[in-house]
C-alpha cells in the first residue's frame, strides 16, 4: 500500500507574515485550496486573491498556481490580491497607514523561565564562579552594584511576560536563576533562592515606579493613588488594574508617533467605514490594531457603560472583530483553539457526563434528564422533522449582565440547535443572527476579554475550565477542586 502524501506548504499571506499550512492530501482544486487558507488565516484573508508558486521548471521563479497537479509536496507559496482589492485598498489609502506591532509578548508566562545575560562584568563574574563552585562547592560574593546588575536585568525580563508577577512567578524566575548559575546559592536557605525571590519581588516594586514615572502605561495607570500628601485617593493596593484572566496584552504603550488625539481621529474614521453599505473588512482591521491602545485604555481606566462603548467602537459588534481582538489581547485564535480542543474533549465529556448521570442525587437526575433531551434531540434532527418557529413577544432582556439570546423551533426539547442565537451584555444586544449556538458561546467568551468583564457568578468555574483547559490561558493561580476533579477525571477516560 503507497504511503500517505503529506503536504507541507509555507505561505506568505503579507511581505512579513508568513503560516504553515499541513494537508494530509492533495486539495481538490486550487478554489479547494484557497477556501482552506480562508478558513485558517480569518480574518486576514477576507478578500479574494490567486496564490503563486515557485516552479522548479523555471529555477523557483514565482508562477500562478492555475493547475492543482502543480502543487508541491512541499514549498512556499504567496498570497496575490486581486486587482479589484488592490485598486480598494489604494483608494483607502491603507498603504500609508504604519505597521503597528501589538507586542512582543507570546504568553502570560512561559513554561521554563529564560535567564537574561547580564553586562559584561557580571557574566565574566559569574563564569569564574560556576566554574570554582564546580570543584570547591565555592560561592561567589556579590558587591552591591553587582546585585543590582543581576536584579535589574531579571526585573526587565520578567516584565517582558507580566508587570504583576505572582509570587509563583517570583520563585520560577528565582530558581532559574540559581539553577543557571549555582555560584549565587544560598547557603542560608534549604532551597537556595529564598533570598533571591524576596529581592526579585521589592526589585520589582522599584522597577514598577520607575516606568509608571516614564509614563508606561500597564502600570501608571495604578499610579497617583494614597499618599502622605494626598490621603483622600483610593488605597494604594486595593482595586488594582492588573491582567485577571491571562491577558498577555493588557494595557499596551500607544503606537509610536501616536497619542490620544491623533487615534481619537482615527477612531472616527472606523465609525464612517463601518457605517458605509459595503464595508473595507481589511481596512476596519489595520484600523482597529492601531487604536488597541487607545481603546485598552478607555475600557480599563474609566471603566465605560457597555452600550455608551460600543457606540464608540461599533466595529466590535463585528464578530471578525471580536476574534481578531481576542487574539490581540491574549495572542490566541479564538475560534480555532476552542473547535480543536472541543472536538477533541466532547467524546470524553460526553462519557463522563453519561457516568455520573447512572448516579443517584439532584445533580445526576438534573444531568440524567438533560442527557436524556440532547438524545431525543439529534434523533430528531436525524429524522429531519419538518418544524414551525414560535412566535413569541420580544423577550425582556433588562437587567441582563450576560447572556446568549436564542430563537428555536416548536419541537426543539433544548437550545441547541437554534434558529438564530444572539448575545446579550449588559442588556445590549452585541452582536445578533448567530447561526449556531457554539459559535454564540464562543463570541461571549470573547466579549468577556475584549469588554473586560467579569465571569458571571453562578458560572465562573465553567468560564475558568475553558481559559485554563481549553484556550490554554494559565494566569498561575491553582485550579479549584471541583475543577482539578474534572481535569483528573477526563485524563482517566481513554
Amino acid at each position: 500500500m503507497a504511503a500517505q502524501t503529506t503536504f507541507i506548504l509555507r505561505i506568505f499571506i503579507a511581505p512579513e507574515i508568513a503560516v504553515k499550512l499541513t494537508l494530509t492530501e492533495r486539495p481538490n482544486s486550487v478554489e479547494h485550496l484557497i477556501q482552506t487558507l480562508q478558513e485558517k488565516c480569518r480574518p486576514r484573508l477576507d478578500h479574494e486573491f490567486t496564490l503563486n508558486y515557485e516552479d522548479p521548471d523555471f529555477d523557483g521563479q514565482l508562477c500562478c498556481l492555475v493547475d492543482i497537479k502543480d502543487l508541491p509536496e512541499k514549498g512556499t507559496l504567496q498570497v496575490v490580491r486581486s486587482e479589484a482589492e488592490s485598486e480598494s485598498l489604494q483608494s483607502s489609502n491603507t498603504e500609508m497607514l504604519p505597521h503597528v506591532p501589538i507586542s512582543d509578548r507570546l504568553k502570560s508566562w512561559p513554561d521554563i523561565f529564560n535567564v537574561p545575560t547580564f553586562s559584561y562584568e557580571v557574566e565574566h563574574l559569574l563564569l569564574e564562579g560556576n566554574a570554582a563552585y564546580e570543584q570547591s562547592w565555592k560561592t561567589v560574593t556579590l558587591t552591591r552594584s553587582q546585585k543590582s546588575s543581576i536584579l535589574e536585568s531579571m526585573a526587565t525580563a520578567i516584565m517582558n511576560y507580566k508587570p504583576y508577577p505572582t509570587e509563583k512567578n517570583i520563585a520560577m524566575a528565582a530558581e532559574a536563576l540559581v539553577t543557571a548559575h549555582p555560584c549565587l546559592k544560598e547557603k542560608s536557605s534549604a532551597s537556595g533562592w529564598y533570598g533571591w525571590k524576596w529581592s526579585l519581588q521589592y526589585k520589582m516594586g522599584n522597577f514598577r515606579s520607575k516606568l509608571a514615572k516614564a509614563g508606561c502605561l500597564e502600570v501608571a495607570v495604578n499610579s497617583g493613588r494614597r499618599s502622605h500628601n494626598n490621603p483622600d485617593k483610593e488605597h494604594p493596593h486595593h482595586n488594582i488594574k492588573k491582567a485577571k484572566h491571562a491577558e498577555v496584552n493588557y494595557l499596551p504603550d500607544f503606537p509610536k508617533g501616536h497619542d490620544s488625539t491623533s487615534l481619537e481621529n482615527v477612531r472616527i474614521q472606523i465609525i464612517q467605514e463601518v457605517e458605509r453599505s459595503q464595508r473595507n473588512l481589511l481596512l476596519i482591521d489595520k484600523l482597529m490594531q492601531m487604536t488597541f491602545a487607545l481603546r485598552r485604555l478607555e475600557i480599563i481606566k474609566e471603566d465605560p457603560m457597555i452600550g455608551e462603548f460600543l457606540q464608540k467602537w461599533p466595529a466590535l459588534r463585528i464578530d471578525s472583530q471580536i476574534c481578531a481582538e481576542f487574539h490581540r489581547i491574549t495572542n490566541v485564535n479564538l475560534r480555532n483553539q476552542f473547535y480543536s480542543e472541543l472536538d477533541r474533549r466532547t467524546p470524553r465529556m460526553l462519557i463522563l457526563f453519561r457516568q455520573k448521570a447512572t448516579r443517584t442525587g439532584r445533580g445526576s437526575e438534573v444531568l440524567r434528564n438533560f442527557l436524556n433531551l440532547y438524545d431525543e434531540q439529534v434523533r430528531c434532527n436525524c429524522m429531519a422533522l419538518s418544524t414551525l418557529c414560535i412566535k413569541s413577544p420580544e423577550p425582556d432582556i433588562s437587567s441582563t449582565s450576560v447572556a446568549i439570546l436564542t430563537t428555536v423551533n416548536e419541537n426543539s426539547l433544548i437550545h441547541l440547535s437554534p434558529l438564530s442565537a444572539a448575545v446579550v451584555v449588559e442588556d445590549e444586544v452585541v452582536v445578533s443572527d448567530i447561526s449556531k449556538w457554539a459559535d454564540a458561546f464562543v463570541l461571549l467568551f470573547g466579549l468577556i476579554y475584549v469588554l473586560h468583564l467579569d465571569y458571571p457568578k453562578r458560572l465562573i468555574h465553567t468560564f475558568t475550565f475553558i481559559q485554563k483547559e481549553l484556550m490554554g490561558l494559565e494566569d498561575g493561580k491553582q485550579l479549584k477542586p471541583c475543577l482539578l476533579r474534572l481535569k483528573n477525571d477526563l485524563s482517566l477516560i481513554e
